[in-house]
């Protein structure tokens, strides 16, 4: 229960260098992933004592500067695993039986199915890349769909081989005997660009590509490179590289970017009208189920810090 009153502003944007003077005077931010929460912004909210962060991930925030500054960060740590699973799963059906040019189609008026021929996933390969609580869910509606599972994780979860029938085994192994890959690990600087030219190169000719996890575990130049060569025949792809930047194209001209987010962003842009590439917009969490986990869980954080008693605080 709240002990403490406080006074609640909000803004309809994200919060960036250019509007940093709104939040300036604030104790307790909430943001989303969009919002800029770097060096650069944190010094100039000199009175902080805590971020919430409505998602899972928190790398829009310098975790590094907020420990040094005795600055609590809590994040959301599960509002909703099955619901990203399902998004993942709904992606993996609509490339397989062309849901999206049979609807298209079918609007214009034309009824027939002629080239519109899809693949049953039944007996198709799925190699997991994380086993944690989404990949989890998707190991579960996977084997219900009477799929194989192939799994890399640095922590085998033993349930999953018990229940599924998961087989374990090394990173490159699931990439190379994988009809389907699908990525659920954070999008920590270890893993960035897990997958390359080098990764795809490895690949069964025709694997199809799936990530709802991180934009950045993708080179999205080596993946159009590798749509282009047959190596990837299709994908599924809830995030990119470089979202904050695409989602506000004015952007492209801030001094905030650097060259390299251009040409990432024009990448990503080049996949958007790729007919064999289904991108939907960071939308995998937006259930109302999961957007009222999201909120329970925000507002208890929010009571946590001004409680002196915080939960769900992320740790470097």
């Amino acid at each position: 229960m709240l002990e403490h009153k406080a006074e609640l502003v909000f803004w309809p944007h994200r919060l960036t260098p250019d509007n940093i003077q709104e939040a300036a005077a604030a104790n307790i931010i909430v943001s989303f992933i969009y919002s800029d929460l770097s060096q650069k912004v944190l010094d100039l909210i000199p009175n902080l004592k805590g971020i919430a962060t409505m998602s899972v991930g928190y790398d829009h925030i310098a975790i590094d500067e907020t420990a040094k500054r005795g600055i609590i960060v809590s994040n959301v740590p599960a509002y909703g695993p099955n619901t990203v699973a399902e998004h993942t799963i709904a992606l993996l059906l609509s490339l397989s039986r062309n849901i999206v040019p049979s609807v298209e189609r079918t609007r214009e008026g034309i009824y027939e199915y002629a080239g519109l021929t899809g693949w049953d996933v039944m007996g198709k390969t799925i190699g997991i890349i994380g086993t944690g609580k989404i990949g989890a869910h998707v190991i579960r509606i996977a084997w219900g769909l009477g799929m194989k599972i192939i799994a890399y994780d640095p922590k085998p979860n033993q349930t999953l081989v018990d229940h599924f029938g998961v087989e374990y085994a090394p990173f490159e192994s699931v990439l190379q005997n994988s009809d389907v890959i699908s990525l659920h690990c954070p999008g920590s600087k270890e893993n960035a660009h897990i997958l390359g030219k080098e990764q795809f190169a490895t690949m069964k000719k025709g694997v199809v590509i799936l990530n709802t996890a991180r934009g950045c575990l993708i080179d999205p130049q080596a993946l159009i490179e590798a749509l282009n060569q047959g190596i990837v025949s299709q994908a599924g792809i809830d995030v990119l590289e470089d979202e904050g930047m695409l989602k506000e194209e004015k952007q492209f001209f801030s001094e905030y970017f650097a060259l390299k987010d251009y040409q990432t962003g024009m990448a990503d842009h080049e996949l958007m009208r790729d007919p064999r590439v289904l991108i939907t917009p960071h939308n995998a969490f937006n259930s109302r189920e999961a957007l009222k986990n999201i909120l329970q869980t925000t507002v208890m954080n929010v009571e946590g810090m001004l409680n002196g008693d915080p939960i769900n605080v992320v740790v470097k």
